[in-house]
């Protein structure tokens, strides 16, 4: 039988030799020894998330924790050995300092270009090889012995190993970019929903729009909406075509303040519920009470509305959309989290709905408002969209690019 040749799927062009097996041993020097300044940052478990550090703190030496060994220098790659399927893994490229990580890293001083290990100890093989040898089932850890062990796949002309590096690191920090984007649109979108609805007991917020000056009411959800359920569907249900339901699971995935298109299906049962293209739409069951106080308008009609679900009609002085950014932030949030009741399975009934207080303006204030957080939804997922994609670019090249 012919031997199968050790290359990748897809190669830069000018490569054509077979990788070769090496080691971690022979490739990276292992915890390499050192003396720790007076003074330095420390690196724990928490500090890094995915390949990036989002925190550290000035430590004394004197009052640091044992666990504070492993002094960083420039090039270093640090593993984390603790469940390293979280893939928390660090490439030190700060000038050298005083940067000091925990020994639940594993140190690799490697040979070859840093970028191309760290990709390579990201990918979903070498991740497998790592927790086949890991001991410990809630939290899987190897140690740095075993770790050295493990045999990878590199190049033998060190210029593609530094080619695929620098691919990498070019399309992690384009991720990185769309990451930090997204972070700044969700915590502008929490600072203006603080801003654009009142405090509690209060009857003005602190931003509004020009021409609206008029207080806010505080009403009872009960005073200005009427209540229903959805009908009982389930997952089981789901057929490829037919017609269009939303199940209460996917306001938690899938659907964020106004729902329009829906691309779930099933076949129509007798006692169907159907949208009007004006209701409120909030899980009557969930996991946790935090989970469960969502909502969502329904713009559309003729969706069917699944079981699990509760649905709220406003009267024609409270707009949809309005309604569900309240219900899903802010007070109103905080009132429907300490209805929900329950431990494993979190409930929450029309009954408990109907208590909850929220604050109302004027019908055209209630618009516009609820226009402008369905707009910022729409940038939000945009960037979510965008980031998944280059998050799923980023595994497939992995896949294709490593042996």
């Amino acid at each position: 039988m012919e031997k199968k040749a050790k290359v990748p799927k897809l190669r830069f062009p000018g490569f054509t030799e077979d990788w070769e097996q090496r080691k971690l041993s022979t490739i990276a020097e292992f915890n390499p020894k050192s003396e720790l300044p007076n003074v330095f940052e420390y690196v724990d478990l928490e500090s890094v998330v995915g390949t990036e550090m989002i925190a550290h703190k000035i430590t004394k030496k004197s009052e640091a924790p044992s666990r504070a060994q492993r002094l960083a220098k420039t090039g270093d790659l640090f593993f984390q050995t603790v469940r390293p399927y979280q893939k928390n893994n660090y490439l030190y490229e700060k000038p050298n300092g005083n940067y000091v990580f925990s020994t639940g890293y594993a140190q690799m001083r490697p040979n070859i270009n840093g970028y191309f290990l760290l990709a390579s100890v990201q990918t979903e093989q070498f991740v497998k090889n790592v927790l086949d040898r890991c001991t410990g089932t809630s939290y899987p850890a190897i140690n740095s012995n075993d770790l050295s062990e493990i045999i990878i796949l590199v190049p033998q002309n060190n210029d593609e190993s530094r080619q695929i590096g620098d691919c990498v690191r070019n399309l992690d920090n384009l991720i990185t970019l769309h990451q930090r984007k997204l972070t700044h649109l969700q915590a502008k979108k929490k600072s203006l929903l603080q801003k654009m609805f009142p405090k509690k007991g209060e009857r003005f917020p602190e931003l509004r729009f020009p021409g609206f000056t008029y207080a806010w009411e505080q009403r009872k959800l009960g005073e200005v909406a009427k209540f229903s359920k959805g009908s009982g569907y389930c997952k089981d249900d789901l057929v490829d075509k037919g017609i269009p339901i939303i199940l209460y699971g996917r306001l938690y995935t899938k659907y964020q303040t106004k729902i329009i298109n829906v691309d779930t299906f099933v076949a129509e049962q007798s006692n169907s519920v159907y949208s009007t293209g004006k209701e409120v739409i909030v899980p009557a069951s969930g996991e946790t009470a935090e989970d469960i106080s969502i909502a969502s308008a329904v713009m559309k009609s003729g969706i069917l509305l699944g079981g699990d679900l509760n649905i709220v009609y406003p009267y024609e002085t409270l707009n949809s959309v309005f309604l569900a950014v309240q219900l899903s932030n802010g007070n109103a949030k905080k009132e429907m989290s300490k209805r929900a009741q329950g431990k494993s399975v979190v409930h929450l009934h029309n009954a408990d709905l109907q208590e909850a207080e929220i604050s109302i303006p004027q019908i055209a204030e209630q618009q516009q408002i609820g226009c402008f957080f369905e707009q910022f939804d729409n940038l939000i997922t945009l960037h979510q969209r965008k980031l998944a994609h280059l998050q799923k670019q980023k595994k497939a090249l992995l896949q294709q690019m490593f042996v």
